[in-house]
Formats: C-alpha cells, structure tokens, sequence
C-alpha cells in the first residue's frame, strides 16, 4: 500500500530552498518516489497557518521512504534544506479514494 511523506515549509532563504528543491528529485528516483503535488498557501477560513509551503510525495511503502530519508544521498542536502527552510515531514499511510 502506497505511503505519503507529507512536508509542511516555512522558507526562510529563497536561494538555499531552490538550490535544495533542484538536489532532492535525484534522491527520490531511486526509491520509485513521485512529487505529486507543490503548493503553497494563498488563504485561510479559520486559524493561522505557520508553514504555508506543502510537497506530497508518494512511496510504494514505508520501508521505502524511510530508506530514502535515511539515505547518504538524501542526508548529503539536509543541511541546505535547514539552511533554506523549516520543515515538518510526516508518513501517511492511507487515504480514502472518494471520488
């Protein structure tokens, strides 16, 4: 069963974050990882919104996204990535299809 990463960002640095962003795709391939969605945040209803950046990123399983956060490809960009932003990543494993 596919598994999301899920980041919420707060970009502190445009240049270290894009520098980061060109790096971290090359560290996904070889785990079958896709980018399926970039955004960032335009407005709120209710409440405030401290990381207003988002990425998903689907991984065929667990295993495979911890492999590739742990990975010395991925570990080797870490320090741009918190020289460029404050993130939080967490793991989802399931969302219901309701369309």
């Amino acid at each position: 069963m596919a598994v999301f990463v899920i980041g919420q960002i707060k970009v502190k640095d445009e240049n270290k974050w894009a520098e980061y962003k060109s790096k971290v795709q090359s560290t996904l391939e070889p785990y079958g990882a896709k980018i399926l969605v970039r955004g960032f945040h335009i407005d709120s209803f209710v409440g405030t919104l401290e990381y207003p950046d988002v990425v998903i990123i689907e991984f065929e399983t667990d295993k495979k996204a911890q492999e590739w956060y742990n990975s010395d490809s991925y570990q080797s960009i870490v320090s741009i990535r918190e020289k460029g932003a404050d993130i939080i990543l967490h793991v989802y494993q399931e969302f219901t299809n309701i369309i």
